[in-house]
């Protein structure tokens, strides 16, 4: 028996490789010239530093099994997330969250009270929201909603 596989990417490769370790034989296609999908890298010919031809990827389970499985095949490097947005000069840590909120409104809120501020600047009036926009407005407001997900969101997708 053979087994066709489409796609080169994570599930593509973890499913030929679990079915070769039963001996069960696969052909693997995909479009793109290589294997991992949008985990590719690949070194610069030039300067030997590892590009990530899609963007970054970082890769981050808790599921001690799945660990497991993918540190039989590589080495991976620790590292933690610190994102930031500016946004008017300012600067911010992401994701959202209480301290974000304080400094973005220049308060000083404990949880409860910081929950019912951003229920306050949510729009009620939104009812069945039509896209992203609408139902980040309607749960969190438009201030936040301007500051930290228009334009990530524009950038993504449009």
């Amino acid at each position: 028996m053979k087994v066709a596989i489409v796609g080169a990417g994570i599930s593509g490769a973890v499913i030929a490789r679990l079915l070769a370790e039963e001996g069960i034989e696969s052909v693997v296609f995909d479009k793109r010239s290589h294997i991992a999908g949008n985990c590719h890298s690949e070194r610069d010919p030039q300067t030997n530093v590892m590009l990530h031809v899609y963007g970054p990827h970082i890769f981050h389970t808790d599921d001690k099994e799945v660990w497991d499985f993918v540190n039989q095949y590589s080495e991976f490097m620790p590292y933690i997330n610190r994102v930031k947005a500016i946004y008017k000069g300012n600067v911010y840590l992401l994701p959202v969250n209480l301290h974000t909120i304080n400094q973005f409104f220049n308060k000083t809120m404990r949880p409860d009270e910081a929950r019912a501020f951003i229920e306050s600047k949510a729009d009620k009036s939104i009812v069945e929201p039509k896209n992203f926009e609408e139902q980040a407005i309607s749960m969190i407001g438009r201030e936040l909603y301007e500051a930290f997900f228009k334009g990530y969101t524009r950038k993504q997708w449009g």
